[in-house]
């Protein structure tokens, strides 16, 4: 057992029916989340190329691809039956698939495509009846391991705030009241965990302020950001609820004035990991964001990150500014690889976040 690994990491690895790989790239490609173009698997080789050569250890579907404006991976129940099919069946260690399924604005299984309606965030806020919450989330949750996916990139948990349209106009999130966030997350937590369903809670520490538009060079600031937001987090971490907690690309000067909250060590290892008492799987925001790939570039970005304690590194590959690249995956191993060559990453970091989402992988499977 590796001594840098805290003893939190440690019963990860022992919890881990999947064996680490042996390779330290193979390693690190664990780490990488992707998204990718295709809706067959002959359409999708690059990724399966990728996924079989173990650089990417997980991807995320979309349903419409944002640098061209047609259709991505999403097209029929059948359909993305086949390609989840496809995806698990290239490596020895399953690619773990995920996917933004929120019931509302971000909703990738949408009805014209055969899908069942779904209910928005808000919406169940508003109805305030806990028993339809798990109701309306257990049906998504069913799509979901219906046609293979494992992971729901959610719930959203930041409070509604009326000067932040990201969030409340959008109607992503339950509540302004974070009491209300709490209970409605956990019904939408453990409704998919019947369905066998891994979930994200995000975005930590919280997008309920005033959102200040990106600017170039400093990035996205979070304004009136309060600690209110972090109730949620608390309340479902106490309960061992959380598979996994998404961070924001957002700055919060109370926290971080340096560092976006996942790019920043003082947000992920120390607010959530050490004060707040959170050992599973952190994934980054999207990477291609421009408050992270313009502000930080690609490869400081990616370091960052993994550094600051971000297990598993969001590449969408779906901006409608930074291209498209079937070499996402391979050219952020390739970063990370070098980054530990010469010393600016430990190698027990990569072994660290690959234990944590083996042993999310094998609760997914068991």
């Amino acid at each position: 057992m590796d001594p840098h690994i805290p003893p939190s990491d440690s019963r990860a690895l022992e919890r881990a029916a999947l064996a680490m790989p042996a390779d330290l790239r193979g390693r690190i490609g664990q780490m990488v989340l992707v998204g990718f173009r295709g809706m067959t698997a002959v359409e999708a080789r690059p990724a399966l190329r990728n996924i079989a050569d173990g650089t990417v250890g997980a991807v995320v579907l979309y349903d419409v691809d944002a640098e061209t404006g047609g259709p991505r991976n999403i097209q029929s129940p059948d359909q993305v039956r086949d390609l989840v099919a496809s995806l698990k069946a290239e490596s020895e260690i399953p690619v773990l698939v995920t996917i933004d399924a929120e019931g509302g604005f971000y909703h990738r299984l949408k009805e014209k495509y055969g899908f069942r309606p779904a209910t928005p965030a808000a919406a169940m806020g508003e109805r305030n009846d806990l028993g339809f919450t798990h109701s309306a989330a257990g049906l998504i949750a069913a799509q979901l391991a219906d046609v293979g996916i494992d992971m729901n990139l959610c719930p959203v948990v930041d409070l509604l705030n009326p000067a932040n349209l990201t969030i409340t106009a959008r109607r992503r999130s339950f509540a302004s009241d974070p009491a209300a966030v709490a209970v409605h997350a956990r019904e939408w937590v453990l409704a998919h965990h019947e369905q066998g369903i891994l979930t994200a809670a995000k975005h930590f520490p919280g997008m309920g302020g005033i959102l200040r538009p990106y600017s170039p060079g400093s990035g996205e600031v979070m304004e009136a950001w309060s600690a209110d937001e972090l109730a949620p987090y608390r309340s479902l971490i106490g309960e061992g609820l959380l598979d996994a907690v998404l961070t924001t690309r957002v700055t919060h000067v109370e926290l971080d004035p340096e560092y976006p909250g996942c790019l920043s060590s003082t947000i992920v290892n120390g607010l959530l990991r050490r004060e707040m008492g959170f050992d599973g799987v952190v994934i980054s925001d999207a990477m291609e964001m421009l408050a992270i790939w313009d502000v930080f570039g690609f490869e400081r970005g990616t370091i960052l990150a993994v550094n600051a304690g971000v297990d598993l590194l969001l590449f969408c590959n779906e901006s409608g500014v930074v291209p498209y690249s079937d070499d996402r995956a391979p050219d952020a191993v390739d970063v990370i690889l070098r980054a530990v060559e010469h010393g600016e990453i430990a190698e027990s970091r990569i072994d660290q976040a690959c234990s944590r989402i083996l042993a999310l992988k094998s609760r997914r499977l068991a």
